[in-house]
């Protein structure tokens, strides 16, 4: 697949990269549609953040899920999603009470 690949401060290529696979039963596998450009993109652009070489840059993108781990039960291949740039998993323990609070 291609996609835009930072490759230092304020050099990044559309290269091609290997295509992603399921690692975590929490994964999913998103065929993106479209996607943004916002100020942390411009962060790691100017080089200040520790994105590495080689960091594989994408931002809140909308798509249609192609695959989903084993855990997976709010989405299924075929669904449009939006992923937002904080993505929460719900073990911190910030979130975990966040949570009780909204039981």
């Amino acid at each position: 697949m291609r996609a835009v690949v930072y490759k230092g401060p304020k050099d990044v290529a559309v290269e091609e990269v290997d295509d992603p696979k399921i690692e975590n039963p929490r994964d999913a596998i998103i065929k993106l549609t479209s996607t943004a450009i916002c100020g942390s993109d411009l962060h790691m652009y100017d080089g200040r953040t520790v994105a590495e070489p080689g960091t594989v840059l994408w931002h809140e993108p909308l798509g249609v899920v192609e695959e989903v781990g084993d855990a997976v039960t709010s989405f299924k291949r075929g669904d449009r999603v939006v992923v937002t740039f904080n993505i929460p998993v719900g073990t911190a323990l910030t979130a975990l009470e966040a949570l009780r609070a909204l039981a």
